[in-house]
């Protein structure tokens, strides 16, 4: 493959070694020693084994038999994956080849059957943006992550929520869950452009997937008998923590002081369970959503931009 007047390969690391050496080409940064790096790849191995996920995906862009470029695609449960390029401070001069990389790495995740990529940049990312879009991803929406220190924050709004009936998530409630949920992205004001793009069986693994499962802190909203949204949680042991997987009202209940019920629900089970902090993710775009984790005590952390490439089946 030529880029400019230089023939590029495209090389996929057979062994660990060459595996680091690629992550090497991911994490270097001017500031970092040597050693400072081989313990940013040892953390990043470890986080992904642990997460019971894998480095396997990775590709190099190589120049004169040189290594100039590498891709990280870490796939995930529902058809997901996660892909990551080098720092921003090489990418004007690696720019074509992180590019021709992106474009393999999407044919080989649409051979795993993967449907959505998906990469996370700060909002001043104008390089890596220009990359990604390149590639054929888009922006669909910047996120902002809140998080709420548990040890001081109110158990409510303060204002009184309407009463619901809860129950938890396990194969007997499976359907409810699903058709609650995916009804619940009717008219969404969170990554609307996603609707209709994956099938609910493939967000539901995604969401089982975050932190440490437990069906027991999955919780439908039920007036009268009848389903009116959901609020699932997760639990992150190494920080003791939990994580909004997910909070949504079916269309005709919102506005109604619903949400404050469901999220009332999230705060008395992260304190019944000591959690030290709960943390989530909202679109900016969301203001009714902002403004009642406001409410609740939660403060913005930071904001990222995500792009997405969806791939055919």
């Amino acid at each position: 493959m030529l880029v400019g007047a230089e023939v590029m390969e495209i090389i996929r690391p057979k062994d660990m070694a060459e595996r680091r050496r690629a992550l090497a080409l991911l994490l270097s940064r001017p500031e970092l020693s040597q050693s400072e790096l081989d313990h940013h790849i040892d953390q990043l191995v470890r986080y992904v084994q642990k997460s019971n996920l894998s480095v396997d995906e990775c590709l190099i862009a190589q120049q004169n038999g040189q290594n100039v470029a590498a891709c990280l695609c870490i796939d995930s449960p529902g058809r997901t994956a996660s892909v990551f390029i080098p720092d921003a401070s090489r990418l004007p001069r690696i720019a074509r080849e992180v590019v021709v990389l992106l474009e393999h790495v999407a044919g080989q995740a649409q051979q795993r059957r993967v449907r959505l990529l998906q990469t996370m940049l700060a909002p001043d990312a104008k390089h890596e943006a220009a990359i990604f879009r390149q590639a054929g991803f888009n922006l669909i929406a910047q996120l902002i992550f809140m998080e709420n220190d548990l040890l001081h924050s109110p158990l409510s709004s303060g204002v009184a929520a309407p009463h619901v009936d809860w129950i938890t998530y396990g194969p007997g409630t499976h359907s409810v869950f699903a058709q609650t949920i995916e009804g619940s992205y009717i008219e969404s004001l969170d990554c609307g452009s996603l609707n209709g793009l994956r099938d609910i069986e493939d967000i539901l693994a995604s969401h089982r997937a975050v932190g440490q499962f437990d069906p027991q802190l999955w919780f439908l909203a039920q007036v009268s008998g009848e389903p009116i949204g959901v609020i699932l949680l997760a639990y992150l042991p190494e920080r003791w923590s939990f994580e909004l997987v997910y909070m949504g009202l079916l269309k005709d209940w919102r506005g109604l002081g619903y949400g404050a019920a469901l999220l009332t629900r999230g705060m008395e089970i992260s304190h019944q369970r000591a959690g030290s902090a709960f943390a989530l993710t909202v679109d900016v775009r969301n203001q009714p959503a902002i403004d009642l984790y406001a409410r609740f005590g939660f403060k913005e952390i930071s904001r990222r931009d995500a792009w997405i490439k969806i791939l055919p089946e």
